[in-house]
């Protein structure tokens, strides 16, 4: 009897067959090389910018809460000023690494 799970060439358990992924993997086809969409070269001028950019908006964050009263400060600046800085820190930050040769 024959099982109707298990088919030869391609193995088919279930409804997955194995035959296509042995026809990826066995080179037949070359695969392109993964490459960065920016340039190398301008990792640590991105990585300075977006570091600079972030701490000062950093900056006027803390100017903006030391400066106004409880009564005064706008939850949506605080927000938005601290995403804005958050976003420039962190791409700064993978920049910095990048330029560094540590490639995560």
């Amino acid at each position: 009897m024959v099982n109707p799970y298990t088919s030869i060439p391609g193995i088919l358990i279930g409804s997955f067959s194995y035959s296509f992924c042995f026809h990826v993997l066995s080179g037949e086809e070359t695969a392109k090389p993964i490459g960065s969409p920016i340039p190398v070269a301008i990792y640590p001028t991105l990585s300075v910018f977006t570091l600079a950019i972030g701490l000062v908006i950093t900056a006027f964050f803390f100017i903006y809460e030391a400066t106004s009263s409880r009564k005064n400060r706008s939850l949506g600046m605080e927000l938005a000023s601290a995403t804005v800085a958050s976003v420039f820190l962190g791409f700064g930050s993978l920049f910095l690494l990048l330029a560094g040769g540590v490639y995560v």
